[in-house]
């Protein structure tokens, strides 16, 4: 209920603790809490900070229409959080009494350009729900809901995680991109050395995939190379070097070296980088075949005590020239099966200036009596 006087919404909530997050839960309007809260979307350039995953705008009509169409129907409840404590107050039905009237100051509410009550779990289901967009009419049935306090934006977005990644799967680049804002730079690089270089190619702007790498949340045009699956990739890299992690173990250094094999790689197939769409070189199984071919490559460079673009370009350049367009030499191949296949059928051509290619190789021992 509002307050015509002075413009507060006021909700019966019983005020408690769970798993030490301090809450207010009750039971309230659909569109009031939409009108009230907001998503803080992550966008990686516009709002590095945010929370949220990008809206799915059919899941969000769907989610509209369910609680709109039918007389019986159940939602969990609704999860927010209060970042400006000075926007509520909690008036006890007695003294001490955990049952009162939470009364949300709406002027307050409204003129702030900040996000002051946020939506940790719930989106979907509010974003229709407010009545101001057109062809959606509000909705005033009422829902439970959970309005968490008190709480750091670290404490928001860990239970934002926590919540999604066990209950709904949701985008795992935005997982990933969770963990590393989560985790202090030396925590990242002992604990998930793969996805600290994986961020890192995409956040330095020396390296060629500066920019292009997708850290979940609000989708952006150009944009295109997902987290997990460079995270993956790199993964694989490093789990197939022998030198990498033998001769140099410092993981900077160990980043350098793959930033190198990258800047190799985009002088190798430019055509990635200028018309990434038409090219599998850095998407799906082409991407990984890439970072297995990368092991291969970095391992012959090192072995000879260098570590240089060029001298991977050479190697690169060495073997059999390939159609690496969707529609090429490695059409159907999918998944971390065809990425090694790919891979496979790629190294077997390439060699060095110390060594022959393994298909020579092959050759001289079959040549053999």
């Amino acid at each position: 209920m509002k307050s015509k006087k002075d413009n507060n919404l006021k909700i019966p909530v019983a005020h408690g603790v769970v798993l030490g997050v301090k809450v207010y839960r009750g039971y309230a309007k659909i569109c009031d809490l939409a009108k009230i809260s907001k998503a803080d979307i992550y966008d990686q350039i516009k709002n590095p900070i945010g929370t949220q995953r990008d809206l799915n705008a059919k899941h969000a009509k769907e989610a509209y229409e369910y609680v709109k169409l039918r007389d019986f129907a159940f939602w969990p409840e609704v999860f927010l959080c209060v970042r400006e404590k000075k926007i509520m107050k909690f008036n006890p039905l007695k003294k001490y009494s955990e049952f009162g009237l939470l009364e949300i100051n709406l002027d307050t509410l409204n003129k702030s350009p900040n996000i002051l009550i946020s939506r940790v779990d719930g989106n979907h289901r509010l974003h229709y729900a407010d009545g101001l967009q057109e062809g959606y009419a509000a909705i005033d049935k009422s829902v439970s809901f959970c309005l968490a306090y008190d709480l750091t934006l670290d404490e928001e977005i860990t239970l934002f995680k926590d919540i999604n990644n066990n209950q709904k799967a949701m985008n795992t680049s935005h997982l990933d991109n969770i963990e590393v804002r989560l985790s202090s730079k030396q925590e990242l690089k002992q604990k998930s050395p793969d996805l600290f270089i994986a961020q890192q190619l995409g956040g330095d702007k020396k390296s060629p995939l500066y920019g292009l790498v997708f850290e979940g949340g609000k989708k952006i045009s150009g944009v295109f190379i997902p987290l997990r699956n460079l995270r993956s990739g790199i993964n694989n890299l490093l789990s197939r070097s022998s030198q990498l992690p033998t001769a140099i173990s410092d993981i900077d250094a160990q980043y350098k070296v793959i930033r190198n094999f990258f800047t190799a790689l985009k002088k190798w197939q430019p055509q990635a980088w200028s018309n990434p769409r038409d090219y599998i070189t850095l998407r799906g199984a082409g991407l990984w075949a890439i970072c297995n071919i990368g092991a291969f490559v970095i391992d012959r460079v090192l072995i000879q005590d260098k570590f240089k673009p060029e001298d991977m370009l050479q190697i690169l350049k060495s073997g059999k020239k390939f159609d690496w367009s969707s529609s090429g030499d490695f059409k159907g191949y999918s998944g971390q099966g065809g990425a090694n296949e790919i891979s496979k059928k790629v190294i077997r051509y390439l060699f060095d200036e110390s060594k022959m290619s393994s298909k020579d190789l092959f050759k001289k021992i079959m040549a053999e009596d």
